[in-house]
């Protein structure tokens, strides 16, 4: 479990290396920039020599974002305004073979098992018809394994 607090400076001197011939530059605000809230837990098993089974778990609360307009500019407080909470689950089972003088693993994984909406971005402009939609960044994947080991 992490508990974080942050703050960040919205104007950094650094975001203004090769910027584009009209940069948006807002006046300088600092607000909160962190996840409060993640727990993490990652487990392996190994019931016999020839099978594994894995599994990540991620929980946390909404990262923040801020509301603007058409001119691009601020509406409110920045950061005020979190994205839903988060939660994924990451499964794999592997099992080993024998093929000549070599011992891989073949297995299964999949991410995102549970095909949870983990949204990190928002139609955050006042004026877009789409305003408060969510798009989704990761969706379920299935992917088959092969590992070798010395």
């Amino acid at each position: 479990y992490v508990f974080s607090n942050g703050r960040s400076e919205f104007n950094p001197f650094a975001a203004f290396f090769g910027v584009p011939i009209a940069p948006i530059i807002n006046p300088n605000a600092s607000a909160r920039a962190d996840i409060p809230h993640r727990l993490l837990g990652r487990g392996r098993y190994m019931p016999t020599e020839r099978w594994l089974l894995l599994g990540v778990a991620e929980w946390r609360s909404g990262s923040p974002y801020s509301v603007y307009n058409d001119s691009l500019d601020y509406v409110g407080p920045r950061n005020e305004l979190r994205f839903p909470r988060y939660f994924r689950l990451d499964l794999g089972v592997e099992r080993r073979f024998q093929i000549g003088k070599f011992r891989p693993w073949i297995g299964v994984r999949a991410t995102n098992a549970l095909d949870s909406a983990l949204s990190n971005e928002i139609q955050a402009n006042l004026g877009s018809p789409n305003y408060g939609t969510l798009y989704p960044s990761d969706y379920r994947q299935l992917r088959l394994q092969l590992r070798f080991e010395r």
